[in-house]
């Protein structure tokens, strides 16, 4: 049936790490760690309400019921959190009492005659120790006092997902451009690759990558936004096909990526070889549909440039650039390359780095309107929509010199590798246009997510990668703000937590 369908639709791919699945129109999100339990546990900071502790018979399945195991569902738990499972050996029990909890026998249900049960008796002591241990933990966010109105500062697809996740959670987002429409910036091309940036030894950076790539995907699919599905990565340039050769000696899940020499001969719309890596999960989108449906629940001010932010007796107030003021509960600056004057302004500077990008409009040929994939290769080439192509692109950092049209095309169109599309027409950038946007960094070549001061978050420094990284990290912020659990490892956290460039 359609609930079958939809059920089917929203499961992720089955590749280690992990994985978001939003469920019967957002009122249930199931976070799902697939991998070894003992090896996933200690990465995580969240307080679980409540477990149920399936793991068949300890007889049957040892490593699943150790001491260690379960010490760290008694280190996850939150105070008075309860515990359930059908698991009532002498050893399981003991183990539970060790973590903390009080244990206690109770009857089974069908064929299961006994069960136990329990909550966690943590002693103020040791939780006001376990608070010390971690800081980051949700119990030093607005847990019980959680903002209600949060203004997003940028309407790109990094805002447009913060507020899909506020809204999910009860908040109110406002969705703050100084545009009139919301995706008028570097999200407003009119299609998108979502691909992962994975490395050889699979880092905690590669790890998030392909947990952003799970959602970003399935999010697109969900909004209609899809163009095509897969991503082909050509050995291009020489940089990449070293990393290629890896790859292929190495055990990656094949929904994750596969060697596209599987793939021969070329796939449609294409002449000559492809050689390359071939992520299945990729996409080819259109950004306007993914950001209409994310922003979609948000209240949307336009025309509003922000240029102070000021904390006053009602909250943060927002000051525009004609004067207008807005006074909220939070803020949140997601303006990609407009971010680094209100960081400033706040006294939370950070090495920002704008580059300029220009993206050629490419007329589609009877053999390229076969398409059926993005491709990369040091540059990018889309499925044609509306009969053009989107070939990009230019990474200028001189945002002084003057804007050339024509020399930015030539760049793009010889991005392209030879013998690739050998009859594409080019055109002209004068009678097919580009579209010219910037793009944030920082330099780490990592995103920047979390709390900058007091009840300023952020979200930025997504580079190229926005439509793939945003949709699962707007997810996870939005979380954090409102002190919910963000589940994923520490690691990624550190790694990408906006304070490593804050003072202390």
């Amino acid at each position: 049936g359609d609930e079958a369908s939809a059920l089917r639709a929203a499961l992720p791919p089955r590749w280690p790490g992990y994985h978001l699945v939003i469920l019967a129109g957002g009122r249930v999100s199931l976070h799902l760690h697939y991998g070894d339990a003992g090896d996933i546990l200690p990465t995580l900071d969240i307080y679980a309400d409540c477990w149920f502790l399936d793991g068949f018979a300890p007889a049957r399945n040892p490593s699943l019921w150790t001491p260690g195991l379960l010490s760290q569902i008694g280190r996850l738990t939150a105070d008075g959190g309860s515990f359930a499972s059908f698991t009532a050996a002498g050893d399981v029990r003991r183990g539970l009492q060790d973590a903390g909890f009080d244990v206690h026998k109770a009857a089974g249900f069908g064929r299961k005659r006994d069960m136990i049960r329990g909550s966690m008796r943590r002693s103020a002591a040791a939780a006001e120790v376990s608070k010390k241990q971690d800081a980051s933990h949700p119990s030093h966010t607005h847990r019980f006092n959680p903002p209600g109105r949060v203004a997003i500062i940028g309407a790109g697809i990094a805002g447009a997902s913060v507020a899909a996740g506020l809204a999910r959670r009860g908040a109110e987002p406002l969705l703050i451009d100084s545009a009139s429409v919301p995706a008028s910036a570097a999200s407003g091309n009119r299609a998108a690759l979502q691909s992962p940036r994975l490395s050889v030894d699979h880092n905690a950076m590669s790890r998030l990558s392909a947990s952003c790539l799970s959602f970003a995907a399935r999010a697109a699919d969900a909004a209609g936004a899809t163009i095509a599905a897969g991503v082909l990565a050509l050995d291009a340039p020489d940089r990449m096909a070293a990393r290629h050769a890896i790859f292929r000696q190495q055990s990656w899940p094949d929904s994750l990526l596969r060697d596209a020499a599987a793939m021969q001969p070329a796939p449609p719309g294409m002449d000559g070889e492809a050689a390359g890596i071939f992520f299945e999960y990729g996409r080819a989108i259109q950004p306007a549909v993914l950001v209409g449906m994310l922003a979609g629940p948000a209240e949307f001010v336009g025309d509003f440039a922000v240029t102070s932010i000021a904390r006053t007796a009602e909250g943060l107030t927002l000051g525009a650039a004609d004067g207008r003021h807005l006074t909220v509960d939070a803020v949140v600056l997601s303006g990609g390359a407009s971010v680094g004057p209100l960081l400033q302004q706040i006294d939370a500077g950070m090495p920002v780095e704008v580059t300029r990008g220009q993206v050629s409009h490419v007329p589609a040929t009877p053999l390229s309107a076969a398409l059926d994939m993005g491709v990369s290769f040091g540059g990018y080439l889309t499925p044609p929509v509306g009969g053009l192509h989107e070939l990009g692109a230019t990474f200028s950092r001189d945002l002084n010199a003057e804007i050339d049209d024509a020399a930015a095309h030539a760049h793009n169109v010889n991005l392209l590798p030879a013998g690739l599309l050998p009859n594409l027409d080019a055109g002209s950038a004068e009678n097919l246009g580009l579209r010219t946007s910037y793009r944030a960094s920082l330099a780490d070549r990592r995103p920047a997510m979390g709390r900058v001061k007091d009840d300023i978050w952020m979200l930025g420094g997504l580079g190229a990668r926005g439509f793939t990284l945003a949709p699962l990290l707007g997810d996870v912020l939005a979380a954090a703000i409102l002190g919910r659990p963000t589940p994923l490892a520490r690691d990624q956290m550190a790694g990408i937590h906006a304070a490593r460039y804050l003072p202390e």
